[in-house]
C-alpha cells in the first residue's frame, strides 16, 4: 500500500481531544466510568457464544413471536401500505413458513466480543517535532471497501509520539468519513450515567440496547458499559418478559450464564410455569461453566437435576427450592384432576 492510498486524507485538529475538556471542536464526548463484571470476555467465551449448540438454546429461550417481531414501531418512517391478497391453504403454509424465517433473521443476536486491545499504542516517537504544533494530527486512511474496525487511524501528538487512534477519536474519524445512518458524530446524552438511570428505572430495555448497538462498535467499552448495566437492571427487576422475543434476550441469558448468575432467571421461570426453560438455561450454564457434575441425560429425574443444580450453583437456595416446591405441587395436583 502506498503512502497516498495509506493517507489519503489529513485530519487536523484545532485544539481537540484535549483530555481536560474531552471535546473535539466544541463537540462534547461523554466519558463513561467502566463498571467491571464478573468474567473477563475473552476470545475464548466469544467463540462459544457464536458456537451453533450455543446459538440453538439461545434461540430456543428467545421465544420468538411473530406478531410481536413484526409490530408497529416508531422508527421515524412511514410504515409499508398493507397488501391484501386471496390464498390457498398451501400458499398461506408457504408465507408462514417464510414469515418465521424473516422473524429468526429479525432476532439476530448482536455479539459478545472482547474488548479492543491496540488503541492508543505506539508506534513511532520523533523527538525533533517537539513542540513544532500546539494541536494534534490526525491521519486517516480513506480508502473505500475497507471496514470501520480495520481502518488505519493514527495521531501525532505534539511530543512527537505517533500512536493509533482511541476509541473517540476513531468513532469521530469514521462517522465524518463514512456516516452510518443512525449513528451520531457525538454519543447521545442517554448514555451518560446520569441519564441512563431513569430510562432503566422505566424499563426502556431494548430502546436503549437497539440505541446501544446503533451508537456503538461491539468492542468498545461504552457499548460493553451499556450494555451490561442493562442485561443487570433487566435481571435484578426480573423484567425478562420486556425483552422476550427481541434480538437482546439471547446476548442477556449468556450474560448471566457465563457471570454465573442463575438465580433470579431460575425463579422468574419456576414462577411462570416455564419448566423447558429452566431445563434449556441449565443446558446453557453448563456448556459455559466446565467441571460441573451435572449430567443432563434423559435417564435422569429432572426435578432432581434441577434440585442438584440449585444447591450446587445458585445463592438463593431457600427460595429457589420452595419455588421448585411449588411448581411441582402445581403440577401433581393438575395432573391428578386430568385422571
Amino acid at each position: 500500500m502506498t503512502l497516498r492510498n495509506l493517507f489519503t486524507s489529513f485530519y487536523r485538529l484545532q485544539n481537540g481531544y484535549k483530555y481536560k475538556h474531552k471535546s473535539l471542536n466544541n463537540i462534547t464526548v461523554y466519558s463513561f466510568s467502566s463498571q467491571p463484571h464478573d468474567r473477563e470476555i475473552t476470545k475464548e467465551l466469544s467463540n462459544m457464544f457464536f458456537a451453533e449448540p450455543v446459538q440453538d438454546l439461545l434461540f430456543k429461550l428467545t421465544h420468538v413471536d411473530v406478531q410481536k417481531a413484526f409490530r408497529k414501531r416508531f422508527i421515524g418512517q412511514n410504515p409499508d401500505t398493507p397488501i391484501y391478497k386471496f390464498m390457498t391453504t398451501a400458499e398461506v403454509e408457504k408465507m408462514q413458513a417464510e414469515v418465521k424465517l424473516k422473524a429468526k433473521e429479525k432476532v439476530q443476536m448482536p455479539p459478545i466480543v472482547p474488548l479492543r486491545t491496540d488503541l492508543g499504542q505506539v508506534l513511532d516517537v520523533n523527538k525533533d517535532i517537539i513542540g513544532f504544533d500546539s494541536s494534534k494530527f490526525v491521519f486517516t486512511d480513506i480508502t473505500f471497501g475497507v471496514s470501520d474496525k480495520k481502518r488505519i487511524v493514527v495521531v501525532r501528538e505534539p511530543n512527537g509520539i505517533l500512536r493509533k487512534a482511541n476509541e473517540d477519536e476513531r468513532h469521530a474519524v469514521n462517522q465524518i468519513y463514512f456516516p452510518q445512518s443512525g449513528r451520531e458524530l457525538k454519543h447521545p446524552v442517554m448514555f451518560d450515567d446520569t441519564n441512563l438511570k431513569p430510562l432503566l428505572e422505566n424499563g426502556d430495555y431494548e430502546f436503549i440496547l437497539d440505541r446501544a448497538c446503533c451508537q456503538f462498535e461491539p468492542d468498545d467499552k461504552n457499548y460493553h458499559r451499556v450494555v451490561f448495566s442493562t442485561y443487570k437492571h433487566v435481571d435484578e427487576s426480573k423484567n425478562y418478559h420486556l425483552l422476550e422475543s427481541t434480538r437482546h434476550l439471547g446476548p442477556l441469558l449468556f450474560y448471566l450464564a457465563f457471570n454465573k448468575k442463575p438465580d433470579n432467571f431460575l425463579l422468574y421461570c419456576l414462577e411462570t410455569e416455564r419448566f423447558d426453560d429452566v431445563m434449556l438455561f441449565i443446558q446453557l450454564y453448563t456448556k459455559l461453566n466446565q467441571g460441573l457434575e451435572i449430567e443432563l441425560d434423559g435417564s435422569k429425574d429432572k426435578f432432581k437435576l434441577i434440585e442438584d443444580f440449585i444447591n450446587t450453583e445458585c445463592i438463593d437456595k431457600v427460595n429457589l427450592e420452595e419455588a421448585l416446591k411449588n411448581y411441582i405441587t402445581r403440577n401433581s395436583e393438575i395432573a391428578s384432576k386430568s385422571n
